[in-house]
Parts: C-alpha cells; structure tokens; sequence
C-alpha cells in the first residue's frame, strides 16, 4: 500500500512562511521541495522550480509568503496499492504524490524514485532466492 512506501520525513511549511524560508530550510536539510499545508491540509508542493519560475514574474518574491507560488499537488490515497501509484504517475506526469488519509490530511509524500526502489529491492530478492537454488 501507499502508506508503506510514504517518505514521512519531508519537510513541511504553513501557507504564510516566506519564499525565503522555505528555500533556506530546503538548502539546509538537502531537500528539493516543502509540502505547503494548511493545518493538515495540503495546498501544494514548492520545489526548487517554482522558486526558479517565479524568479522573473513575482515581485518581492523572497518576502512572499509560499502559498502564492506553490505549485498544486497532485496526491494519492493512503491505501492505493503500488499499482494505483503507477497510474497516478502515469496519468499525472508528477514527480512526487502527496498521501492523504481519508479525511484529506496529509501523511507523506512518494516519488517516483521511492516506488521504483521497492520494486528492486522485490527484484533483488527474488534473484538472492533463485541464486540459492542452485
């Protein structure tokens, strides 16, 4: 399921923190996006991208609070299994889902690297259980 392969440990911004805050705290844990929530509620994910597009068209934007340049998220239920994730992407085109519960409250967050890693380590142990067989 979803939540299984949910990176948790993302970072996290209320609507008002500034641009400038939001980049410094991605700078500094070595991270290329904040969630934007709302209470629980996500609005949106700024990347490192936004940040680079709104660069020329946002006036003050390091003062700028991040809910004026985050773009939308795309997310996912929780309890969508490893082949919904597959479609979503597919569909979406995105990057990364947001995991929501059931009540729209976000859980995590899980990119398309993080899905293909659970399918190695499938792969990797289905080779260590055949190569044991001979």
């Amino acid at each position: 399921m979803t939540a299984d392969i949910a990176r948790t440990d993302v970072l996290t911004a209320a609507p008002d923190t500034t641009v400038v805050q939001a980049t410094d705290a991605m700078r500094t844990h070595g991270e290329a996006f904040v969630v934007v929530l709302d209470e629980q509620h996500p609005l949106g994910v700024l990347s490192a991208a936004d940040v680079g597009l709104a660069l020329g068209t946002v006036d003050g934007l390091a003062d700028r609070p991040v809910a004026d340049v985050v773009s939308l998220s795309v997310t996912i239920r929780e309890r969508a299994s490893r082949e919904g994730l597959v479609s979503r992407f597919r569909e979406t085109g995105a990057e990364r889902l947001v995991v929501v519960d059931a009540a729209d409250e976000f859980v995590g967050v899980v990119s398309r690297r993080d899905l293909l890693a659970t399918y190695a380590d499938e792969i990797g142990s289905l080779f260590d259980l055949f190569s044991s067989l001979d």
